[in-house]
């Protein structure tokens, strides 16, 4: 999926989605930040009408009643109440009087995001198994991904393979740290990189082996205003990173899961999240 995505194919997928989107006159009041079971079990009503498909970073709107059914949960983040817990019992949503988030920004996940994240699938893709060893961010195997100088902490995601992965940093011939992990989300501790070129090298417990190229800059990349307001700061991270993958995911995707994983845990399913950012570039 690329990143330039014409108004009448946004068009088109809102027609898809049909209730799914938040209408204009919509009192956003929160976001979805997880959903622990299966989202068809999550039942969102909203103005006497079910929503379709609710959604990881799904806006909710003021007074939209949410239940869930077989054992489900739903974890939002309310502006003014933080974080709340919905499970059998209905919840009617309350915004405040005077939100603390803007419009704009939940009009920016509705329009900008979520006709992306409800493309995907029920049942997410497993890793390991069959699938060659590969990177989550696909264009890490051909080059083009861009990082921020400076950073010294990575995540770098790998799918297939044979679970049980080893990962190198290295600059030309020098490995400048290592880091392993059983299900593929691997976490580096570097040095802090200096602008340049280095090479990931993935190994699964197989033997096989895969490399990656990042180019070192010493410029931020270009993040959008809309999502500062968000009061939780997870959300607020995974909105501005999804965006950036979303409009240049040949550049910055690896970057935007960078932003993404430095980000506070407050509950958010970023597994969710990630492959958001992953199917941008290709992954």
């Amino acid at each position: 999926m690329k990143s330039k995505v014409s108004l009448l194919a946004f068009a088109a997928a809102f027609t898809v989605l049909g209730a799914s989107s938040v209408q204009a006159s919509c009192s956003g009041a929160g976001v979805i930040t997880r959903i622990n079971g299966k989202p068809q079990d999550v039942i969102i009503t909203r103005a006497g009408a079910p929503v379709a498909r609710p959604r990881v970073l799904d806006v909710v709107c003021d007074q939209d009643v949410i239940k869930t059914e077989n054992g489900a949960t739903v974890l939002v983040s309310l502006d003014g109440a933080g974080k709340v817990t919905v499970g059998a019992a209905p919840y009617t949503v309350k915004g405040r009087a005077k939100a603390q988030v803007s419009h704009s920004a939940y009009s920016a996940l509705v329009d900008h995001l979520m006709p992306d994240m409800k493309r995907q699938p029920w049942d997410v893709r497993l890793r390991g198994g069959e699938p060659p060893l590969d990177f989550a961010v696909a264009s890490l195997s051909t080059g083009g991904q861009q990082l921020t100088a400076g950073r010294t902490q990575l995540l770098v995601r790998l799918i297939g393979g044979t679970p049980g992965y080893k990962l190198s940093i290295l600059s030309g011939d020098k490995v400048l740290a290592n880091g392993a992990s059983a299900d593929g989300d691997v976490a580096l501790a570097t040095p802090a990189l200096a602008p340049g070129d280095y090479v990931l090298k993935a190994t699964d417990a197989a033997g096989a082996v895969q490399t990656g190229k990042i180019t070192v800059v010493a410029d931020a990349p270009p993040t959008p205003a809309e999502f500062k307001t968000f009061e939780d700061l997870e959300v607020q991270q995974a909105a501005t990173a999804a965006d950036l993958a979303r409009v240049l995911p040949d550049v910055w995707s690896f970057e935007a899961e960078q932003i993404l994983h430095s980000a506070p845990l407050n509950g958010l399913d970023r597994g969710s999240v990630y492959r958001l950012i992953e199917s941008y570039a290709g992954g």
